[in-house]
């Protein structure tokens, strides 16, 4: 459940009706891992499909006052993209919780920088966004509890959202923090845990 609330902090939405009713929803553009946080919350809720102006997105929805309200409790709001923190979870399920907000809101990539130099210098980068720079500076605070030692916050041009950037040997450090192999999660997404591990066998 670390990694469903970390995936809901960045792509996840509570929902109080007029009539009062509640739900969670969590959204996406990759249709697998919305089915994957569906089997682990074991919810029979069908996941819908939407067209929009940035492509196709998937939303699973959930009706459910006690999950609103335990949702509440632990530190995150409606409406909550620009005021967001980061909520109370255990140190021994952070690294699942980091691994649902990268795999919601997060970047890895890898490639040459100083490309024009005589011995162009390769890199490996992992980012994760946010439009509350609070949270980026909670997470950041946190990460360097678990051996992070770089990184930086900046405001993204043009945009009203911020980004905690990791270069190379942090960045790494992450990938330890994220997949722990004490973790017998299997929930991530393949695509980004294959940048680091193709970065790895260079």
């Amino acid at each position: 459940m670390s990694y469903v609330l970390g995936f809901f902090a960045a792509d996840g939405n509570l929902i109080e009706t007029k009539r009062g009713t509640h739900f969670i929803s969590f959204d996406s553009a990759d249709k697998g891992i919305i089915e994957y946080i569906k089997k682990a919350m074991e919810a029979e809720h069908k996941v819908s499909k939407r067209k929009s102006n940035e492509g196709v997105w998937y939303r699973l929805q959930i009706g459910s006052a006690e999950m609103f309200e335990d949702i509440l409790k632990i530190g995150l709001k409606p409406n909550k993209s620009k005021r967001m923190r980061i909520p109370k979870i255990p140190d021994f399920v952070f690294g699942n919780f980091v691994r649902g907000y990268f795999d919601g809101d997060g970047n890895v990539w890898y490639g040459l920088m100083n490309k024009k130099d005589y011995k162009p210098r390769r890199v490996l980068q992992a980012m994760f966004t946010s439009a509350s720079q609070g949270f980026l500076i909670d997470l950041h605070s946190k990460l360097k509890l678990y051996g992070i030692v770089g990184g930086s916050i900046r405001k993204i041009k043009n945009k009203e959202c911020y980004r905690l950037q990791l270069s190379t040997s942090n960045a790494l450090k992450l990938y330890q923090i994220m997949y722990n192999r004490r973790d017998t999660s299997n929930l991530f997404l393949k695509r980004k845990k294959d940048v680091f591990e193709k970065y790895m066998r260079l």
